[in-house]
């Protein structure tokens, strides 16, 4: 009776998202555990973080970061504030982080699992969700990434990448993925990450700039964009640029500079593709 009772209560999932807007997709959140006299569940916060490494952007650290950063006592001044949201707030205060995700593990007959999302500014629960495991069984990966997605906003989960489009002229139009983003000077573009973009940039006048690069998920890409005059000498129609093109792929979380496929005349013919890597 006392397990249907437990779960009864413990697989409600309250969803109390920050009412100000979605919060940045990058902040910095830290996860930590409290334990209410039980050594169930060893290393779940662990998984937690590594769930949560995988699947966002977030700046995600775990315990033992936290305590580099706050002290060695950290394990004890959790204990003194026993779940309480303002108490967790400032320890996620002096670390600078923006939340605090306070994994809870107690025993009463099962063992309860529960997560709080606790805002650091507004020192609020902001998220709360529990689970009632029978006594000796520990969540799968998926109930763990079950648990991370009811907890945080959806958009959360969509992972990013930067990129930043460097052109030798002012005024000419930049086009990503087949929409308009204004005229070169523009700022980095942050975008959904993995993916593909096709990048062009003209100006009337001016042979076009177009490439396509990969963006992987926390990376920046960088693409320098040089327009030539039509029917000027062209730097990379000499020989000796031609013989000197190669492919190089960029790895994941760097940074790429691409110079992409420049159009040698109006009607777009002989195209050159040269891509080349600084990390």
């Amino acid at each position: 009776m006392m397990r249907i009772a437990v779960i009864s209560l413990a697989l409600l999932a309250l969803t109390a998202h920050v009412a100000h807007g979605d919060p940045d997709p990058r902040r910095k959140v830290i996860v930590l555990e409290y334990r209410a006299a039980s050594a169930a569940l060893p290393g779940v916060a662990a998984r937690v973080v590594s769930a949560l490494a995988r699947q966002t952007s977030l700046g995600v650290l775990g315990q033992d970061q936290a305590r580099a950063m706050y002290g060695d006592h950290l394990d004890q001044v959790l204990v003194k504030c026993a779940g309480d949201a303002v108490c967790v707030a400032r320890i996620g205060q002096k670390v600078g982080a923006a939340e605090v995700i306070l994994v809870g593990v107690s025993e009463l007959g099962d063992v309860i699992l529960t997560m709080q999302r606790i805002d650091v500014a507004g020192r609020t629960v902001t998220g709360r969700i529990a689970d009632s495991l029978a006594a000796g069984a520990a969540p799968s990966d998926a109930q763990i990434t079950d648990y991370v997605n009811r907890l945080l906003p959806p958009g959360d989960f969509l992972r990013f990448g930067v990129i930043d489009i460097v052109a030798n002229l002012s005024g000419a139009a930049v086009t990503v993925g087949g929409q308009s983003r204004g005229m070169t000077p523009i700022e980095a573009l942050k975008l959904p990450a993995p993916a593909s973009y096709d990048i062009r940039v003209e100006k009337p006048g001016y042979v076009p700039f177009t490439t396509r690069v990969a963006l992987p998920p926390d990376g920046e890409v960088k693409v320098e964009a040089e327009l030539s005059r039509r029917g000027a000498d062209a730097w990379y129609q000499r020989w000796y640029v031609l013989a000197a093109a190669g492919v190089i792929v960029a790895g994941a979380g760097g940074t790429a500079i691409y110079f992409g496929t420049r159009d040698t005349g109006p009607a777009g013919d002989g195209k050159l593709h040269v891509t080349g890597s600084v990390h």
